[in-house]
């Protein structure tokens, strides 16, 4: 052991951090797919008048909603992105841990 932590440990740590790396990455998605079906909503009406009398403010609601979708997105990116450094170095650090054990029982 290495500091008075197994290297199940370190295995573990890493487990747990790729498992919430895919969570956000699967947010991450959802809120693109969110974004896409309101720009699809948007484009794909045949006039503004779909929309009726009401149909500025809905236009602009709906603006709304895209941006903040892909402020989400953006988010549950970065935070994959951060899960999955700490899952990198958790594994730097187990392969250490490893070498040092091995190290230490040679010297035994």
């Amino acid at each position: 052991m290495i500091f008075g932590v197994s290297t199940n440990s370190f295995a573990a740590d890493v487990a747990e951090h790729e498992a919430l790396a895919s969570q956000f990455e699967n947010l991450a998605h959802e809120m693109q797919a969110k974004v896409e079906k309101q720009k699809d909503i948007v484009n794909h009406k045949p006039r503004s008048s779909y929309f009726g009398k009401n149909g500025q403010k809905i236009k602009s609601h709906i603006a709304y909603k895209i941006r903040k979708y892909e402020q989400a997105a953006t988010e549950y990116a970065e935070q994959a992105a951060y899960h999955h450094q700490l899952a990198a170095t958790q594994s730097e650090s187990n392969s250490v841990a490893k070498k040092n054990q091995i190290n230490d029982k040679e010297s035994s």
